[in-house]
């Protein structure tokens, strides 16, 4: 399987997070432990990776306004949305003088193989003066764009940060693109003071989505959910926003590689809907289950260890996901698990 990386920035160091670094091997996939079932829920062929070369092509630059689409060879992206605040989820404020520029991104992998996209996203933020503006790490309630892998036919959905002057005018978001993967798109300008009808990039998973019971194995890793349970409360001090509610997830995870692994909740596992947003796990309530799932020393080999992890998502939510990453440094290895 051939695979390619977008946007990357910089060299990642191996760690010990499961399934590690030790296997360069692209060629293989998540697959159940009692057989292999070539189609997906919606009876579609996983895609087996595809090649993703693109063809070799001169770039050029892109101009575009809010909610018009940039749509390389293999990557599409809209800007859907731009708001301006001086406070964010009640937590954060602004410096004075300052504001926060939220954009709301979508992006979609159209191609027939995984492709990686970075969390810094090669995006930056210019006015008029050309002044430049990072992307600001802050938290809030609204969901983030989350990095990583992107299936065939995935959507990654949520808002990237930056703090600007109130003052700061002709605000532009420039991105950086990888070639290979947005063909002769090399770098794309979006007007964030003009705006068109929004183009929709819609949800359509090309791999195989597999169900609660079910044991997967990657490597010698067998990860699989055992039960699911979406609550309205788990205690005194764990109850969900108004209108939301705890999606809680009873996993097992296996480790039969011949040596320690780490697992990561944070790095690795994660909850998506249909529109392609992603929830990270909710650590307070997690605190308050008896069994929740341990990640503070390695699985042992021959080890399995079962726990709870637990995920805070509008009620009623359908379809949603659970997602998992076995190695964080190949693609091609994520897994999808369908919660109802």
């Amino acid at each position: 399987m051939q695979r390619r990386k977008l946007l990357v920035v910089g060299a990642t160091a191996c760690g010990t997070i499961l399934a590690g670094c030790s296997s360069s091997e692209d060629d293989e996939e998540p697959s159940p432990v009692d057989g292999d079932d070539t189609e997906n829920s919606n009876g579609n062929e996983k895609s087996d990776g595809g090649d993703n070369t693109a063809e070799e092509t001169e770039a050029e630059d892109t101009e575009k306004v809010i909610g018009a689409l940039v749509d390389g060879d293999q990557m599409h992206l809209v800007v859907e949305d731009v708001a301006h605040r001086t406070e964010l989820g009640g937590f954060f404020e602004a410096d004075e003088g300052n504001e926060f520029v939220v954009i709301s991104l979508a992006m979609k992998n159209v191609s027939d193989g995984f492709l990686e996209v970075s969390n810094l996203l090669q995006a930056s933020l210019r006015d008029s003066k050309d002044s430049s503006y990072n992307r600001t790490f802050v938290g809030g309630k609204e969901p983030t764009f989350n990095d990583g892998q992107f299936v065939p036919g995935e959507v990654g959905r949520g808002i990237i940060v930056f703090e600007v002057p109130e003052d700061a005018s002709g605000l532009e978001l420039q991105f950086d693109f990888d070639v290979s993967a947005f063909g002769d798109v090399n770098q794309a300008h979006i007007d964030l003071e003009l705006e068109t009808n929004v183009h929709t990039l819609e949800q359509d998973l090309q791999v195989e989505i597999y169900s609660a019971g079910q044991e997967i194995e990657y490597g010698g890793t067998e990860v699989a959910i055992n039960s699911v349970e979406f609550e309205d409360n788990l205690g005194r001090f764990a109850k969900p926003d108004p209108g939301n509610e705890y999606a809680v997830i009873d996993i097992s995870i296996t480790n039969e590689t011949g040596e320690e692994q780490r697992v990561s909740t944070l790095l690795q596992m994660l909850v998506k809907d249909k529109k392609g947003y992603s929830y990270q796990e909710d650590w307070a309530a997690t605190t308050e289950l008896d069994q929740e799932f341990d990640e503070s020393s390695p699985i042992e080999d021959g080890e399995t260890r079962r726990g709870k992890v637990v995920y805070q998502v509008e009620e009623d939510l359908s379809p949603l996901y659970w997602v998992f990453e076995f190695n964080m440094w190949i693609n091609g290895d994520k897994s999808f698990w369908q919660l109802r």
